[in-house]
């Protein structure tokens, strides 16, 4: 019989091993099997979307050889949304990625197969971002204000529980919908006077253009969304679990240097996309990108739990909102208990304490001053 491991963040009574008749259920549910990479140990990864700052850390995990020390060989490939990542790795393209746990939540509800092997960033940065010199202090004075929003942008859904949350009434904001290549220049030329966006796409942008910003984050509201989580097929979970497991030290590994080795990841970082640095204004966006992944890091459950780990009353809280205010009628609220498995791949092994935590803190202390 295995040894019971130690629960990593997670509460045992919620997110528990699939059970013996779980598996049975996975492996008899009709669901095509997929050739797994476990006898050559080379596995594809699909990134949620272009190379950045706040997913640059699969390039220094593979960079600092914490895949190869595995035996592993990794195909990294750009992303082209969360939702897109989240239904290619269910489907089998591709072994392992990352989504945002909101959005791959929406897809686990509406019928993709995932299982969820730990968090790669700690807030999805949704809510909303104006200038600084717009007047706007609290969030009660987004009243009468006007709104840059895109309608299908993940954090628009939840625009009306941030203003109940907030103790405003979100109807009497002037909600002007724009494309989504547009929105941050209704902004900058004063056309709308704050957006609705994920804050670490537009804040590292602006920033670097020289213009001070201000943010009102969802999490900061009663509405924890977490960034990425590592996702692969409930198959690959049950039948190559070592491999998994492997995979995950990898990642959390490489997140762990990067946090703490900026200019070093950076470099990396744009040895492996040239592109990402071929300006300097691209690489101060990029580095703004990782002062502020490297903020948003610095949360209660690195040092309690562990690095890759997630609050699980936060993340069930989660789960709720999204099937709450996305869910259609007769979809469930998926049953955590089979698809989290955060506690079986990290078991305890990366807190983030004492003077680590400290220089975690010092180094995205920048990024916290970008978001105002």
């Amino acid at each position: 019989m295995e040894k019971k491991r130690s629960i990593i963040g997670v509460n045992r009574r919620h997110f528990v091993k699939v059970s013996g008749a779980g598996m049975l259920a996975i492996l008899t549910s009709g669901v095509a099997p997929m050739t797994f990479a476990r006898s050559k140990k080379q596995i594809t990864f699909t990134q949620s979307w272009i190379p950045n700052g706040g997913m640059a850390w699969i390039y220094i995990a593979d960079a600092k050889g914490f895949f190869k020390k595995r035996g592993i060989d990794i195909k990294i490939s750009r992303g082209f949304g969360s939702t897109a990542s989240a239904q290619s790795v269910g489907q089998g393209k591709f072994d392992f990625g990352i989504s945002a746990a909101p959005t791959a939540t929406l897809q686990t509800i509406r019928g993709i197969n995932l299982a969820y092997l730990a968090c790669c960033s700690y807030s999805s940065t949704m809510g909303v971002v104006f200038l600084k010199d717009s007047g706007i202090r609290t969030p009660k004075d987004l009243v009468g204000k006007k709104c840059g929003s895109v309608v299908k942008s993940g954090e628009y859904p939840f625009l009306e529980l941030f203003g109940k949350n907030a103790d405003f009434d979100w109807s009497k904001v002037d909600v002007v919908q724009v494309d989504n290549k547009i929105r941050t220049g209704v902004m900058l030329q004063r056309k709308v006077d704050f957006i609705s966006c994920f804050a670490s796409s537009v804040v590292p942008d602006v920033v670097s253009k020289g213009f001070e910003v201000g943010t009102f984050l969802y999490k900061d509201f009663n509405m924890p969304f977490y960034g990425y989580m590592l996702i692969t097929q409930p198959e690959m979970y049950v039948k190559e679990r070592g491999l998994c497991g492997d995979v995950t030290e990898a990642v959390i590994e490489g997140i762990r240097y990067y946090i703490k080795n900026h200019d070093e990841s950076a470099e990396i970082f744009f040895k492996a996309v040239p592109e990402a640095g071929m300006t300097a204004s691209k690489r101060m966006q990029f580095e703004i990108e990782l002062d502020l992944y490297t903020h948003i890091t610095n949360t209660p459950e690195i040092s309690k739990f562990g690095l890759g780990s997630v609050d699980p009353k936060k993340y069930q809280n989660m789960v709720n909102m999204v099937v709450k205010n996305l869910g259609k009628s007769g979809e469930k609220t998926p049953d955590l208990s089979k698809i989290m498995h955060l506690d079986q791949m990290i078991n305890n092994k990366y807190k983030i304490t004492g003077a680590e935590l400290e220089l975690i803190k010092k180094l995205g202390a920048p990024g916290a001053r970008a978001l105002g």
